[in-house]
């Protein structure tokens, strides 16, 4: 019975060499501020819908889905 080697070079395909990662173009720091901003005021809302939520039984029910589309928006 003839021997058999096998190594693992002769399973992996070779990868083509990657390029560099370039830096994308940073964003103007106006646009960060404005969107740290806006993200800011998103986790503001949800922390008061929740704490809405706690307060009125926990539970999220149509009605109170209605109530806090009334009171929120």
């Amino acid at each position: 019975m003839p021997a058999v080697s096998a190594q693992l070079n002769d399973f992996i395909m070779p990868s083509a060499p990657r390029a560099a990662a370039k830096p994308g173009p940073s964003r103007p720091w106006f646009a960060r501020l404005a969107n740290a901003l806006v993200e800011a005021r998103a986790r503001q809302a949800e922390r008061e819908v929740a704490r809405y939520i706690e307060q009125h039984g926990g539970r999220f029910t149509d009605d109170l889905e209605r109530q806090i589309e009334r009171y929120f928006v």
